[in-house]
């Protein structure tokens, strides 16, 4: 492409950091059943289409991509977004009770830590990230 696009993908392994998205990635996958629009897999994909059944022969299939779409994530949004979500999941009886109990309020205070505190090095800079959110993190916004 032309021209070069940049864009920094942080590494946290080894980090306080990472241990916390490791943790909070555990609990969103546990979460993924919930949202519906969510398919696992292209196999999955193909079956739903199946069951749609015959379609009228003027019927598209699309499909978009994001651009930038890590670094356009509106940060304070998708925290609130996601802990009303998860309000709302806890308030319905809808999280994951078994074998542990989902432990809403450290996942939303672990969630709003790692995103809001994105520090990496850039040469001999120490910077935070304070738009968008972290590739290369656990648990990512779009996940």
């Amino acid at each position: 492409k032309s021209p070069w696009k940049m864009r920094p993908i942080e590494c946290c392994a080894g980090t306080f950091m990472n241990n916390l998205s490791c943790w909070l990635d555990y609990w969103f996958q546990k979460l993924k059943h919930l949202i519906p629009s969510y398919i696992k897999d292209s196999s999955a994909l193909i079956q739903q289409l199946h069951s749609l059944g015959n379609l009228p022969p003027n019927a598209r299939l699309g499909t978009g991509d994001a651009i930038s779409m890590y670094t356009n994530i509106d940060t304070d949004h998708a925290i609130a977004v996601i802990t009303t979500w998860l309000c709302h999941l806890a308030n319905q009886h809808l999280l994951p009770s078994n074998p542990i109990k989902f432990p809403t309020n450290a996942v939303i205070a672990a969630m709003t830590l790692v995103i809001k505190n994105n520090i990496f090095e850039f040469g001999d800079l120490y910077k935070l990230q304070n738009s968008g959110t972290a590739i290369g993190t656990s648990p990512t916004l779009s996940t």
